[in-house]
C-alpha cells in the first residue's frame, strides 16, 4: 500500500533498517525494511504501548500534542513520528545512523502518510 514511499524513507537514512506505519492500537497498516537487530512488527506493537504513554503524559501535563520521540540503546534507535489521532510511523537505525536525517524524513513523510490513510 505505502511501499515505495516506505522503501525511499528507509533508502534514503544513512543506517535505516526498516520502517512501519502503526495504529495506536497496536495494528500495524504496513512496513518495509529488512530485519537486522529487532523485528519491526514486533517492536512496532511495542512502539504503539510507548506512544500511548507519551501522548496521555502529555496531555496530563497540559504540554500539548506529542509530535516526536526518540529511543536510543546502545546498540540502535528508533524514531517515532505521530502521523494522525491514530497512526504513527517509527523507523529504525543502527547505532551510527543519521537520526537527524531521520528526524527529517519523517517530518516530511507524515503529511504524504496522512492523506493516504484517509
Amino acid at each position: 500500500m505505502f511501499g515505495n514511499r516506505l522503501e525511499d524513507a528507509v533508502r534514503s537514512v544513512p543506517g535505516a533498517s526498516a520502517i512501519i506505519i502503526m495504529g495506536f492500537d497496536g495494528i500495524p497498516v504496513d512496513s518495509y525494511g529488512e530485519p537486522k537487530e529487532v523485528e519491526i512488527e514486533t517492536a512496532g506493537m511495542e512502539f504503539s504501548v510507548v506512544m500511548r504513554e507519551v501522548r496521555k503524559t502529555a496531555e496530563q501535563l497540559e504540554a500539548g500534542s506529542a509530535e516526536e520521540v526518540l529511543l536510543r540503546t546502545d546498540r540502535l534507535a528508533a524514531v517515532l513520528r505521530v502521523v494522525s489521532e491514530q497512526y504513527f510511523v517509527a523507523l529504525t537505525l543502527d547505532k551510527g545512523g543519521s537520526i537527524g536525517k531521520a528526524r527529517y524524513v519523517l517530518r516530511t513523510l507524515a503529511p504524504a502518510l496522512r492523506s493516504e490513510l484517509f
